[in-house]
């Protein structure tokens, strides 16, 4: 296994002005072909637009948390203009989402903007978080297309403003990723030969077929190595594996490091993991070892591949003995990390009415044998984090994250069993996405779905990211409306209840108390 690496790591701030650059030369080319209206979809990709648009006085701003609907209104005000619109995307399906208002614009020649925020060039095909394929994404229906990254030009003159145009914009994560010149990719192509070069390795496993499980883990009880066990893996609560889980997952580079582990080798295991350490990598390519073992061929980075047993995973285990445990090298970081979980349980009794403290009340209050779905965004990070270890043959699902926040109503729904509990747990943003789910419900006649909206007035997500309110998409919207729309039993918790039965389909807005949560997240810094 090669670890020679050819690279050139950008700092932080070269690559925040590298895309403050590209954005500005985006908005300007925009602006000299005429488009002063910007309908702008806040994310984390197209968070460089965001700015230089806001600092720009000649420009018109409109803000949407759905694509879909932006991308209607974007055609609406271009043919009230008479003039070139724009519609602002982040990338993944939240781009996809622009193609029906693209089809109107083309067939009666409307001057359309689809301005879509992209991973780098160099994450295409790799399955990696928000990674999709923009290129040709609206084919016939974008005639002018241009594909920019770096310091290449941007130019909208060829584009006739007849019909919709496709501006895709490559940026940089100004957190996490790194500038890859020509080099050496890891070659993932044998476990005993990544678990012989990593002195330090840290296992993380992802969502994984059920049929696969106690191979899995029985094999980690044999390597005794830290592992991330992620909610969709079905392994999180297992209990012969806690000695070996670590559960704190922020600053975890620098906290491995203090527990003298330093991390020099990641064993990705399952789906493409959802926890940041799987982007962070990106940042230690040359550093840190990486090998996948999946039932998909996606590497979900820039760099390295796949190991993809043809017999399964579940297979593939059973018939491996890993060359050597790290039972002594950890032993110092797992110890450190119940600790942590054990104050994070006072951290809960202390912030009861927090965001996190209601997930994981919430987390011990449903049933045993549930299906539970776990909405992107906010409520798959915190139920990793905050939902109780207690195994209680729960069956955790969660979408991956190309699809940001669409669709995960209909998607739960199209889940749901006929027997059992069924529990979907989404954002409030995630919610209003999909409006339109519940209507397939009375087809549904022997499905009982409770539908929980943690209401938290917009996208907090960003909210300990970007110091501007508006890109989290504010509001004072509460959920009872919706229920009473599709006829579902509706219920409004600030905390939650120790007894609770609902006799058909229901939707339960949760609302966290802001302060608390505010102070739950400044206290964690501290444990």
């Amino acid at each position: 296994m090669s670890n020679a690496f050819s690279t050139v790591t950008l700092p932080i701030r070269k690559r925040q002005e590298l895309n403050k650059q590209l954005a500005l030369r985006v908005i300007e080319a925009a602006v000299k072909r005429g488009v002063t209206r910007f309908c702008f979809c806040p994310g984390s990709r197209n968070s460089p637009l965001f700015s230089p648009l806001m600092e720009d006085s000649r420009l018109e701003k409109y803000f949407w948390f759905e694509e879909r609907s932006a991308a209607f209104f974007a055609l609406g005000k271009s043919r009230a203009a008479g003039a070139p619109v724009a519609v602002v995307t982040t990338s993944g399906t939240a781009s996809a989402e622009l193609l029906p208002a693209a089809m109107e614009a083309y067939y009666t020649g409307a001057p359309l903007l689809l301005l879509t925020a992209d991973r780098p060039r160099r994450f295409r095909g790799s399955g990696a978080p928000q990674a999709a394929e923009h290129l040709g994404l609206f084919g016939i229906y974008a005639p002018f297309a241009q594909d920019i990254a770096d310091e290449e030009r941007c130019d909208l003159e060829q584009w006739d403003c007849r019909a919709p145009a496709h501006l895709n914009v490559c940026f940089e994560d100004p957190v996490g990723e790194f500038e890859l010149s020509s080099g050496d990719r890891i070659n993932s192509d044998g476990l005993d030969q990544f678990l012989e070069e990593a002195k330090h390795p840290l296992v993380v496993v992802s969502a994984l077929p059920p049929e696969s499980r106690q191979a899995v883990a029985d094999f980690l009880l044999k390597l005794r190595a830290p592992a991330i066990l992620e909610g969709v893996s079905g392994l999180r609560e297992e209990k012969k594996l806690q000695h070996l889980r670590i559960a704190r997952t922020d600053n975890l580079w620098s906290g491995a490091l203090q527990m003298e582990y330093p991390i020099d080798g990641v064993l990705r295991i399952g789906g493409v993991p959802t926890v940041r350490l799987w982007r962070d990598l990106e940042d230690k390519i040359g550093q840190v070892l990486v090998c996948s073992i999946s039932n998909v061929p996606f590497s979900g980075l820039s760099w390295g591949e796949v190991i993809a047993p043809m017999h399964g995973i579940g297979r593939f285990f059973e018939d491996y003995t890993p060359v050597r445990n790290f039972s002594q090298q950890a032993q110092k970081w797992q110890e450190a990390d119940k600790i942590f979980r054990q104050k994070l349980l006072e951290l809960f009794e202390k912030e009861p009415l927090a965001e996190p403290s209601l997930v994981h009340q919430l987390s011990k209050r449903i049933p045993s044998k549930a299906l539970v779905y776990l909405g992107n965004s906010l409520p798959i990070r915190e139920w990793d984090l905050a939902a109780c270890h207690e195994d209680r043959e729960l069956s955790v699902n969660a979408s991956r994250g190309l699809s940001g926040i669409d669709g995960q109503i209909s998607t739960f729904l199209g889940q749901c069993r006929s027997s059992g509990e069924n529990w979907a747990i989404l954002g409030d943003l995630t919610a209003l996405y999909d409006l339109a789910g519940p209507w397939i419900l009375p087809q549904l006649t022997d499905v009982r779905a409770n539908i929980v909206i943690i209401n938290n007035g917009g996208g907090q997500i960003f909210g300990r990211l970007y110091n501007d309110p508006r890109y989290c998409n504010p509001h004072h919207l509460n959920f009872a409306p919706f229920a009473k729309l599709w006829e579902l039993e509706y219920a409004h918790w600030t905390q939650i209840p120790a007894h609770f039965k609902f006799d058909k389909s229901c939707v339960i807005e949760i609302t966290p108390d802001a302060d608390s949560s505010a102070r739950f997240w400044q206290e964690l810094k501290k444990i």
